[in-house]
């Protein structure tokens, strides 16, 4: 995803909360961020309401899991 206010893109990998490791790019579903980019699609520009206040991203690529036979 593209941070609009810095112009800098950034992967990050939408986890449970038990996984979460932000340094390492992996952001709990819960997470301001994490709740705001759910159900959204590439191309779109979400806002993320976080205790350093709002920012704003757009959607540049979606990749999704594959599920793993067990």
């Amino acid at each position: 995803m593209l941070d609009v206010e810095l112009g800098e893109e950034t992967e990050y990998k939408i986890v449970g909360t038990a996984e979460a490791d932000p340094i390492n790019g992996k952001i709990s579903d819960e997470s301001p961020i994490g709740k705001a980019l759910i159900g959204h699609k590439e191309g779109e520009t979400v806002v993320a309401e976080t205790p350093d206040g709002e920012l704003e991203f757009t959607i540049v690529k979606i990749v999704k899991k594959k599920p793993t036979a067990k």
